[in-house]
């Protein structure tokens, strides 16, 4: 019985894929992961985040302080000098108001939204008693004048609604907090008439924040001011903000952030540009990171207390673009940036519109989406390419670190230059996946042709003579030549 083995006939050969089909397989996985990425909206993929959040964090470079901005918060301190609880009063915020107004800043960006009356139960009784006061005909005398007049006094002190839209319309230059009714919103009430003011001129439904309805502060307060902005925030599934959304789209309309409506009130000449940066990204672009501790803070409680003719308040406030916002323990939101713990809302405003104005803005959907997959693309396919021309593992694991090292260095010139952010790690899988399939096949070849020589040698054996045959037959074959002779 032949215990040689059998050889693979061709059947067999034709059921393996061929090393050049596997390399390509694996160019494609890399390849469908990018195409994944950019119809997802761009990097970072999942699988990225985090690399993302180490290069914005450490590696790049970080937005430089604002010598014009100032955060006024309503911090601990504030809370316990005040000896009130959120939210405030009514009259504390006019009293609020009215300090900044006379310290003429340029704008104040309110990380608030009055969505609700003040109280009126004492000012509903003293309207009746002044209407009472008008029937009787007592005010037809000098007494009950006085009296009409003082009980109109005192109740327009404590309108606190009337008060506070009085001291934002002397601001000249407040602009209030709304809030888009999204999944993640509490309940609040909507506008009657869902408007802002005027809708900016940009594709609403192309936007990557949607809402239902819009919520902004009472009728009276959106009058006096300049202008509202929406607060809310692109939150990622990890709790992690990476974009900013500078408008939102309501019900075919767009409406601007905070950080948008505060910079198209400074600088109405340029309002064409920044509502084109603001559409970038479908109005969401990633966010370029500031250093800690880079917003100049002012307590609320300083603020109040404070001489008004106090020349360092002045130096604090005069000229200077205004973020005011809760910052107490508990009272903010507890979402994170990229490296760093929970900042409040409005510190993330103040420096979206720093971003906006200055055009640091990184975007990775649109013609960035596409470039990022195409450069994937070419990257596994030189690959892929070189691995059928190599001649060794050595020479294939060498160029699969150069195109690694070349698309890494790609990637992060495209991320500090120009702001472009394109997926990283689908070339990374890629490269991976070509260099052990590679592996595996010319590990696989070489085991064939281990075989086929062991078979070679055991078909045909090499013909051997023995040693001691030689020595014996020669005194043999002497003799017979003798006897012939």
């Amino acid at each position: 019985m032949d215990s040689r083995p059998a050889e693979p006939t061709p059947r067999d050969a034709r059921r393996l894929p061929s090393p050049a089909t596997l390399r390509m397989l694996g160019a494609c996985v890399g390849i469908a992961l990018a195409v994944v990425t950019a119809v997802a909206g761009g990097a970072p993929g999942f699988l990225e985040r985090s690399l993302y959040d180490l290069a914005v964090s450490r590696l790049l470079p970080p937005v430089p302080p604002s010598a014009d901005l100032v955060l006024v918060e309503v911090d601990d301190r504030a809370l316990a000098t005040l000896g009130e609880r959120w939210p405030l009063s009514r009259a504390t915020w006019a009293r609020a108001f009215q300090a900044l107004a006379a310290q003429r800043p340029a704008a104040v960006a309110v990380d608030v939204v009055f969505d609700q009356p003040g109280p009126r139960d004492a000012l509903e009784l003293g309207e009746d008693l002044l209407e009472a006061l008008r029937r009787s005909g007592l005010m037809e005398q000098p007494a009950g004048a006085e009296l009409a007049a003082n009980l109109e006094t005192r109740l327009r002190a404590r309108d606190g609604d009337a008060r506070l839209a009085e001291a934002i319309s002397e601001g000249h230059g407040v602009v209030l907090g709304a809030a888009a009714l999204t999944e993640d919103v509490p309940v609040m009430p909507p506008l009657a008439d869902g408007a802002l003011g005027t809708p900016l001129p940009l594709p609403a439904q192309a936007l990557r924040l949607q809402a239902r309805e819009v919520a902004g502060s009472i009728a009276p307060l959106r009058m006096a001011a300049r202008g509202s902005g929406t607060l809310n925030m692109l939150v990622n599934g990890d709790g992690v903000i990476r974009r900013y959304p500078y408008a939102v789209g309501v019900s075919g309309q767009a409406w601007p952030s905070l950080a948008l409506a505060t910079a198209l009130h400074l600088m109405p000449e340029r309002a064409e540009p920044l509502r084109a940066l603001a559409a970038l990204d479908q109005g969401a672009p990633l966010m370029r990171l500031p250093r800690p501790n880079w917003l100049p803070r002012l307590s609320l409680a300083d603020l109040l207390h404070a001489d008004p003719r106090s020349v360092g308040l002045d130096l604090a406030l005069r000229g200077k673009t205004v973020f005011v916002g809760v910052t107490a323990t508990g009272l903010h939101g507890q979402s994170t940036l990229p490296g760093q713990v929970a900042v409040p809302g409005v510190e993330i405003h103040a420096f979206a519109l720093d971003n906006l104005r200055s055009g640091r803005l990184m975007r990775s959907s649109g013609v960035v989406a596409l470039v990022g997959v195409l450069e994937t693309a070419a990257v596994l396919l030189a690959f892929t390419w070189r691995c059928r021309r190599a001649r060794t593992s050595s020479a294939v694991l060498q160029w699969g670190l150069g195109l690694a090292v070349l698309h890494t260095a790609l990637v992060a010139w495209l991320a500090s230059d120009p702001g472009w952010v394109i997926p990283l790690v689908p070339a990374w899988l890629g490269l991976t996946l070509i260099s052990l399939v590679d592996a595996a096949s010319r590990a696989q070849e070489m085991g064939r042709q281990r075989g086929a020589l062991r078979r070679l040698f055991i078909r045909y054996p090499q013909a051997s003579v023995e040693p001691s045959a030689a020595p014996r037959d020669a005194p043999r074959a002497r003799g017979d030549a003798m006897r012939q002779d």
